[in-house]
Protein backbone atom coordinates (compact mmCIF):
# COMPACT_ATOMS: atom_id res chain seq x y z
CA UNK A 1 0.00 0.00 0.00
CA UNK A 2 1.64 2.98 -1.01
CA UNK A 3 2.01 5.70 1.85
CA UNK A 4 0.86 9.82 1.48
CA UNK A 5 4.11 11.84 2.39
CA UNK A 6 3.03 15.05 3.35
CA UNK A 7 5.21 17.91 2.02
CA UNK A 8 6.06 20.92 4.20
CA UNK A 9 5.97 24.31 2.89
CA UNK A 10 8.29 26.79 4.15
CA UNK A 11 6.98 29.80 5.66
CA UNK A 12 8.12 32.35 3.64
CA UNK A 13 5.83 30.97 0.65
CA UNK A 14 3.01 30.49 2.57
CA UNK A 15 3.48 34.36 3.05
CA UNK A 16 3.79 35.01 -0.64
CA UNK A 17 1.06 32.86 -1.51
CA UNK A 18 -0.94 34.64 0.76
CA UNK A 19 0.03 38.27 -0.50
CA UNK A 20 -0.81 37.12 -3.89
CA UNK A 21 -3.90 35.85 -3.31
CA UNK A 22 -4.92 39.16 -1.28
CA UNK A 23 -3.61 41.02 -4.22
CA UNK A 24 -6.05 39.31 -6.81
CA UNK A 25 -8.87 39.46 -4.05
CA UNK A 26 -8.39 43.70 -3.67
CA UNK A 27 -8.24 44.05 -7.27
CA UNK A 28 -11.42 45.03 -8.29
CA UNK A 29 -11.35 47.40 -5.02
CA UNK A 30 -8.31 49.15 -6.26
CA UNK A 31 -10.09 49.71 -10.26
CA UNK A 32 -12.77 51.20 -8.30
CA UNK A 33 -10.67 53.41 -6.58
CA UNK A 34 -9.26 54.46 -9.73
CA UNK A 35 -12.02 55.48 -11.35
CA UNK A 36 -13.31 57.54 -8.26
CA UNK A 37 -10.31 59.01 -8.13
CA UNK A 38 -10.58 59.57 -12.27
CA UNK A 39 -14.17 60.73 -12.59
CA UNK A 40 -13.39 63.29 -9.20
CA UNK A 41 -10.34 65.28 -11.13
CA UNK A 42 -12.07 65.77 -14.35
CA UNK A 43 -12.47 69.55 -15.33
CA UNK A 44 -15.88 69.70 -17.07
CA UNK A 45 -16.95 71.94 -20.17
CA UNK A 46 -20.74 73.04 -20.32
CA UNK A 47 -22.78 71.45 -22.39
CA UNK A 48 -25.31 73.54 -23.55
CA UNK A 49 -28.81 72.11 -23.33
CA UNK A 50 -30.77 74.12 -25.57
CA UNK A 51 -27.62 75.66 -27.98
CA UNK A 52 -29.89 74.40 -31.33
CA UNK A 53 -33.29 75.96 -30.24
CA UNK A 54 -34.34 79.28 -31.85
CA UNK A 55 -35.88 82.17 -29.77
CA UNK A 56 -39.39 80.84 -31.36
CA UNK A 57 -37.77 77.71 -28.62
CA UNK A 58 -38.10 75.41 -31.85
CA UNK A 59 -35.50 73.69 -33.13
CA UNK A 60 -34.14 74.99 -36.63
CA UNK A 61 -34.41 72.30 -38.99
CA UNK A 62 -31.32 70.77 -41.02
CA UNK A 63 -30.86 68.05 -43.70
CA UNK A 64 -28.76 65.49 -41.93
CA UNK A 65 -26.28 62.74 -43.51
CA UNK A 66 -26.17 59.95 -41.24
CA UNK A 67 -24.15 56.93 -41.56
CA UNK A 68 -24.58 54.03 -39.23
CA UNK A 69 -27.89 54.58 -38.80
CA UNK A 70 -29.11 51.07 -38.15
CA UNK A 71 -27.21 50.48 -35.40
CA UNK A 72 -27.76 50.62 -31.59
CA UNK A 73 -26.08 54.48 -31.33
CA UNK A 74 -27.18 55.61 -34.76
CA UNK A 75 -30.96 54.11 -33.35
CA UNK A 76 -30.58 57.05 -31.14
CA UNK A 77 -29.26 60.01 -33.11
CA UNK A 78 -31.93 59.11 -35.65
CA UNK A 79 -34.53 59.25 -33.18
CA UNK A 80 -33.37 62.44 -32.10
CA UNK A 81 -32.85 64.08 -35.32
CA UNK A 82 -36.50 63.32 -35.93
CA UNK A 83 -38.08 64.42 -32.88
CA UNK A 84 -35.81 67.46 -33.75
CA UNK A 85 -37.65 68.05 -36.80
CA UNK A 86 -34.24 67.54 -39.12
CA UNK A 87 -34.32 65.84 -42.43
CA UNK A 88 -32.56 62.30 -42.66
CA UNK A 89 -30.75 60.78 -44.89
CA UNK A 90 -30.03 57.90 -44.25
CA UNK A 91 -27.34 54.68 -45.52
CA UNK A 92 -28.13 51.44 -45.26
CA UNK A 93 -26.77 48.17 -46.64
CA UNK A 94 -29.53 46.57 -45.91
CA UNK A 95 -33.06 49.18 -46.14
CA UNK A 96 -34.95 46.74 -44.31
CA UNK A 97 -33.16 47.28 -40.77
CA UNK A 98 -35.16 50.76 -41.10
CA UNK A 99 -38.13 49.63 -41.96
CA UNK A 100 -39.69 51.27 -39.41
CA UNK A 101 -38.24 55.28 -40.27
CA UNK A 102 -39.22 54.41 -44.43
CA UNK A 103 -42.02 56.70 -44.07
CA UNK A 104 -39.87 59.35 -42.16
CA UNK A 105 -36.71 59.45 -43.71
CA UNK A 106 -34.68 59.27 -46.82
CA UNK A 107 -32.71 55.77 -46.99
CA UNK A 108 -29.85 55.49 -49.37
CA UNK A 109 -28.45 52.02 -50.12
CA UNK A 110 -25.12 51.55 -50.79
CA UNK A 111 -21.72 50.54 -48.67
CA UNK A 112 -19.43 53.37 -46.56
CA UNK A 113 -16.97 52.39 -48.95
CA UNK A 114 -18.54 52.79 -52.06
CA UNK A 115 -17.83 56.70 -53.49
CA UNK A 116 -20.97 56.86 -55.89
CA UNK A 117 -23.24 56.26 -52.23
CA UNK A 118 -21.93 58.01 -50.75
CA UNK A 119 -22.34 61.13 -52.96
CA UNK A 120 -25.96 60.33 -53.25
CA UNK A 121 -26.12 60.17 -49.67
CA UNK A 122 -24.82 63.96 -49.05
CA UNK A 123 -26.77 65.20 -51.86
CA UNK A 124 -28.23 68.16 -50.19
CA UNK A 125 -27.40 67.41 -46.99
CA UNK A 126 -25.84 70.54 -44.35
CA UNK A 127 -23.99 68.22 -41.95
CA UNK A 128 -22.31 64.52 -41.81
CA UNK A 129 -22.71 62.33 -39.05
CA UNK A 130 -20.78 59.28 -39.11
CA UNK A 131 -21.91 56.52 -36.32
CA UNK A 132 -20.23 53.82 -38.21
CA UNK A 133 -18.33 50.95 -36.16
CA UNK A 134 -16.97 47.76 -37.23
CA UNK A 135 -19.92 44.84 -38.20
CA UNK A 136 -18.38 41.42 -36.45
CA UNK A 137 -19.92 39.76 -39.21
CA UNK A 138 -18.48 41.26 -41.43
CA UNK A 139 -14.38 39.69 -40.29
CA UNK A 140 -11.36 41.40 -42.10
CA UNK A 141 -13.90 43.52 -44.06
CA UNK A 142 -14.80 46.15 -41.53
CA UNK A 143 -10.80 46.80 -40.68
CA UNK A 144 -10.57 50.33 -41.38
CA UNK A 145 -14.24 51.29 -42.12
CA UNK A 146 -13.91 54.37 -40.47
CA UNK A 147 -10.76 55.75 -42.01
CA UNK A 148 -11.91 54.17 -45.14
CA UNK A 149 -15.40 56.05 -45.16
CA UNK A 150 -14.05 59.19 -43.82
CA UNK A 151 -11.66 59.42 -46.22
CA UNK A 152 -14.38 59.33 -49.01
CA UNK A 153 -16.75 61.53 -46.99
CA UNK A 154 -14.24 64.30 -46.90
CA UNK A 155 -13.95 64.07 -50.54
CA UNK A 156 -17.87 63.89 -51.23
CA UNK A 157 -18.10 66.78 -48.76
CA UNK A 158 -15.71 69.22 -50.65
CA UNK A 159 -18.43 68.56 -54.06
CA UNK A 160 -21.41 68.71 -51.93
CA UNK A 161 -19.89 72.34 -50.29
CA UNK A 162 -20.53 70.61 -46.82
CA UNK A 163 -18.52 71.97 -43.98
CA UNK A 164 -19.90 70.31 -40.86
CA UNK A 165 -19.07 66.48 -40.26
CA UNK A 166 -19.16 65.05 -36.92
CA UNK A 167 -18.10 61.43 -35.59
CA UNK A 168 -18.44 59.00 -32.98
CA UNK A 169 -15.15 57.78 -32.01
CA UNK A 170 -13.23 56.47 -28.99
CA UNK A 171 -11.93 57.58 -25.78
CA UNK A 172 -8.80 55.64 -26.06
CA UNK A 173 -7.99 58.48 -29.49
CA UNK A 174 -5.18 60.15 -28.94
CA UNK A 175 -5.19 63.81 -29.54
CA UNK A 176 -2.88 66.62 -28.95
CA UNK A 177 -3.73 68.61 -25.26
CA UNK A 178 -4.79 65.81 -23.98
CA UNK A 179 -3.84 65.06 -19.83
CA UNK A 180 -5.24 62.23 -19.32
CA UNK A 181 -6.10 60.96 -15.45
CA UNK A 182 -6.27 57.70 -14.03
CA UNK A 183 -9.51 56.95 -15.56
CA UNK A 184 -8.11 58.22 -18.89
CA UNK A 185 -5.24 55.93 -18.88
CA UNK A 186 -7.08 52.93 -17.86
CA UNK A 187 -9.22 53.24 -20.45
CA UNK A 188 -6.70 53.84 -22.93
CA UNK A 189 -4.76 50.76 -21.71
CA UNK A 190 -8.06 48.44 -21.64
CA UNK A 191 -8.69 49.78 -25.23
CA UNK A 192 -4.63 48.74 -26.73
CA UNK A 193 -5.12 45.15 -24.76
CA UNK A 194 -8.95 44.58 -26.63
CA UNK A 195 -9.49 46.49 -29.33
CA UNK A 196 -6.06 47.20 -30.90
CA UNK A 197 -7.28 47.04 -34.40
CA UNK A 198 -10.47 49.37 -34.10
CA UNK A 199 -7.91 51.99 -31.89
CA UNK A 200 -5.32 52.01 -34.81
CA UNK A 201 -8.79 52.67 -37.31
CA UNK A 202 -9.90 55.29 -35.17
CA UNK A 203 -6.89 56.85 -34.95
CA UNK A 204 -5.86 56.87 -38.33
CA UNK A 205 -9.42 58.58 -38.91
CA UNK A 206 -8.76 61.16 -36.37
CA UNK A 207 -5.35 62.04 -38.49
CA UNK A 208 -6.98 62.56 -41.62
CA UNK A 209 -9.86 65.34 -40.10
CA UNK A 210 -7.15 66.85 -38.30
CA UNK A 211 -5.49 67.31 -42.05
CA UNK A 212 -9.01 68.22 -43.66
CA UNK A 213 -10.36 71.84 -43.75
CA UNK A 214 -14.39 70.89 -42.74
CA UNK A 215 -15.23 71.87 -39.51
CA UNK A 216 -15.04 68.65 -37.69
CA UNK A 217 -16.37 67.17 -33.72
CA UNK A 218 -14.90 64.24 -33.03
CA UNK A 219 -17.10 62.52 -29.94
CA UNK A 220 -14.87 60.33 -27.95
CA UNK A 221 -16.66 57.78 -25.75
CA UNK A 222 -15.87 55.59 -23.41
CA UNK A 223 -18.24 52.50 -23.15
CA UNK A 224 -21.85 53.08 -24.21
CA UNK A 225 -24.68 51.93 -22.86
CA UNK A 226 -28.14 51.49 -25.08
CA UNK A 227 -29.77 53.54 -22.47
CA UNK A 228 -32.20 56.81 -23.01
CA UNK A 229 -31.34 60.37 -21.57
CA UNK A 230 -31.20 61.06 -18.01
CA UNK A 231 -29.10 63.51 -17.45
CA UNK A 232 -26.89 66.24 -19.21
CA UNK A 233 -23.67 65.00 -19.84
CA UNK A 234 -20.39 65.34 -18.21
CA UNK A 235 -17.58 66.56 -21.29
CA UNK A 236 -13.88 67.25 -21.29
CA UNK A 237 -11.74 68.50 -23.52
CA UNK A 238 -9.01 66.93 -21.43
CA UNK A 239 -9.76 63.14 -20.28
CA UNK A 240 -12.49 60.79 -20.32
CA UNK A 241 -15.47 61.88 -17.49
CA UNK A 242 -16.43 58.56 -17.25
CA UNK A 243 -16.39 54.88 -17.76
CA UNK A 244 -19.65 54.62 -19.86
CA UNK A 245 -22.00 57.24 -21.50
CA UNK A 246 -25.63 56.41 -22.29
CA UNK A 247 -26.28 56.19 -26.06
CA UNK A 248 -29.12 58.67 -25.61
CA UNK A 249 -26.93 61.32 -24.08
CA UNK A 250 -24.42 61.10 -26.79
CA UNK A 251 -27.00 61.14 -29.30
CA UNK A 252 -28.88 64.60 -27.70
CA UNK A 253 -25.26 66.16 -27.44
CA UNK A 254 -24.03 65.77 -30.94
CA UNK A 255 -27.29 66.91 -32.22
CA UNK A 256 -27.31 69.99 -29.88
CA UNK A 257 -23.36 70.82 -31.54
CA UNK A 258 -25.20 71.06 -35.13
CA UNK A 259 -25.90 74.74 -33.98
CA UNK A 260 -23.35 75.30 -30.80
CA UNK A 261 -21.05 74.28 -33.03
CA UNK A 262 -19.19 74.64 -29.11
CA UNK A 263 -16.21 72.08 -29.96
CA UNK A 264 -15.41 72.57 -33.63
CA UNK A 265 -12.25 70.64 -34.80
CA UNK A 266 -11.90 69.53 -31.50
CA UNK A 267 -12.48 65.89 -29.40
CA UNK A 268 -14.37 66.29 -26.69
CA UNK A 269 -14.68 63.35 -24.15
CA UNK A 270 -18.41 62.31 -23.57
CA UNK A 271 -19.25 60.04 -20.32
CA UNK A 272 -22.51 60.14 -18.23
CA UNK A 273 -23.24 60.89 -14.80
CA UNK A 274 -23.62 58.18 -12.40
CA UNK A 275 -27.70 57.30 -11.79
CA UNK A 276 -29.36 58.98 -8.95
Amino acid sequence: MNSVRAVRIPAASVTIMRCIRGAFLALPVVVCICLMLGCAAIPPVPSPSSASLTDEGIYQQRTVALLGASGMVGDYLLREALARGHVVRALARTPAKLDEFADQITIVQGDARNSAAIRKLLQGADIVINALGPVAADGDAARYINTDSTRIILREMQSEAISQYMVVSGAAVVMPGDQRDLLGLWIRTLAQIGLAGELKDKQAEYELLALSSVDWILVRCPLIDPQRFRSEPLVSLQTAPAFRVRAGELARFMLDQIDAQQFVREGPFIGSRQAM
